[in-house]
């Protein structure tokens, strides 16, 4: 089994680049999608493109403000996808998305919360409670997301057109397609720092083009939620 590992970034990831490729272990391929004016352009297309253009097993989504920690965090992940009933690997994660009440109460984007976060960030606690074993969780955050390409066969690649050609939504998304699929998505320990929200001079420009970051988080909320109603809310024991 390999992985491959791609940026979909706008720039800033020369640097997190060359710190996952030290710390890697297997010698994966990592490519950086940089483009923003061409057929890649815009985060989900990126992780379009690569899902096209990518034949190995694992491809795995990584933030350009990520940056690991932890020697071997490649293998890590692979580990998990030795067992093939799991679909989505990721180092942040929730063990509830979704309100109790969903679909009972008025709509709220925030009914698609994550409830129960565990990761091994340097800043754990300002986030929820630390990891220091690999569990099954109900969603994984996007800053890191490593996907079974045949999970993306079975569902025709990423909703490129149905959510916003942004990163809102995507680790939602394929998460609750892993569930859907009776695949699970789990989360490794791997030490790793997520900076955040950083999306530069050329990413906000490209954002404002496209209404600007809140409606694009908007319409994604809410193409979620009626996207799943048979799987919302989703709650996962460790």
């Amino acid at each position: 089994m390999r992985l491959s590992v791609c940026c979909p970034s706008v720039g800033g990831h020369e640097k997190a680049m060359k710190g996952w490729i030290k710390l890697a272990v297997t010698e994966p391929p990592v490519v950086a999608l940089t483009d923003t004016e061409g057929k890649q352009a815009g985060f989900l297309s990126k992780l379009q493109h690569f899902w096209e253009c990518e034949p190995n097993e694992v491809l795995c989504y990584l933030h350009s403000d990520l940056t690991i920690h932890s020697k071997g965090w490649d293998a890590q992940i692979l580990a998990e996808f030795e067992d093939p009933s799991v679909a989505v690997v990721g180092f942040v994660g929730a063990l509830e998305l979704g309100h109790r009440d969903i679909y009972k109460i008025p709509y709220d984007y925030r009914q698609l919360a994550r409830a129960d976060v565990w990761s091994n960030l340097t800043d754990w606690s300002s986030h929820g409670q630390q990891l220091t074993a690999a569990c099954s969780v109900a969603v994984v955050d996007s800053c890191a997301v490593a996907v079974r390409k045949s999970l993306l066969d079975h569902v025709g690649g990423w909703p490129v057109g149905a959510l916003p050609n942004s990163s809102h939504c995507s680790d939602l998304w394929i998460c609750l397609e892993a569930a859907r699929a009776g695949m699970k998505t789990r989360i490794i320990p791997v030490s790793c720092s997520h900076s955040g929200g950083g999306k530069g001079e050329v990413g906000s420009q490209w954002l404002e083009e496209r209404g600007g970051d809140t409606k694009l988080h908007r319409d994604a909320h809410w193409v979620t939620y009626d996207s799943f109603r048979d799987i919302l809310p989703l709650v996962v024991q460790p």
